[in-house]
């Protein structure tokens, strides 16, 4: 789901990785930031893929505590 976007704040990481990903990388990379990619795969993926590519055991109650309030 997509931030929404604040007048006058800066966006994160993610928000100008899923925009233009090829750039953002380049520019990290020449920057000297690095991170696993792994990592981006997880932020970026549905709650349930994040479950399975971590091999969560309990995938109903991961949901149910990371959205709190929400539907799982």
């Amino acid at each position: 789901m997509p931030r929404p976007k604040d007048r006058g704040r800066n966006p994160t990481l993610l928000d100008l990785l899923r925009e233009d990903q090829a750039r953002v990388l380049a520019v990290l990379d020449k920057h000297g930031v690095y991170f696993d990619p792994g990592t981006y795969i997880t932020l970026s993926a549905p709650l349930e893929k994040a479950a399975a590519y971590h091999a969560v055991s309990d995938k109903k109650k991961f949901l149910r505590d990371l959205l709190g309030g929400r539907r799982a």
